[in-house]
């Protein structure tokens, strides 16, 4: 079981994240649908946790967010637009889709919005698409 000590002593940018309630209820969304990991099972949980919490920093609205949701929201975001390819005559980009998204998986879209995201997303890969439970 992984634990808001455990959790926040791997991830230390998250000890002053509000509301509290939303980090306890993410715990439990972790420690239910990651339980068949082996060895990655505590790092699944960490990263699923922490993806899930910079997606709630990333959409917090007041006018006045706390600097550690802005920084938390800064740090976890992930780059979705890679380019594939690029031709400078006639300026053409190419961005590189992401596997998952291609293969119209769309339980793993929200997987690209951050850093963590994409790590758990290779973890994924590692052990099968199917154990992922949005």
């Amino acid at each position: 079981m992984l634990t808001r000590a455990d959790f926040l002593a791997f991830y230390p940018q998250f000890a002053s994240f509000s509301p509290g309630l939303v980090l306890d209820e993410t715990l439990i969304q972790a420690n239910a649908r990651f339980s068949d990991f082996g060895e990655d099972t505590a790092e699944a949980r960490r990263l699923f946790t922490a993806h899930k919490l910079t997606l709630y920093a990333m959409s917090y609205l007041p006018s006045d967010p706390p600097p550690s949701m802005e920084a938390i929201a800064a740090a976890g975001k992930g780059s979705t637009n890679k380019i594939a390819s690029k031709k400078v005559g006639e300026v053409q980009i190419t961005y590189a889709t992401s596997t998952a998204l291609s293969s119209g998986s769309s339980s793993f879209q929200d997987l690209t919005q951050t850093s963590y995201g994409l790590q758990l997303l290779s973890l994924l890969k590692l052990h099968g698409y199917s154990r992922y439970i949005p």
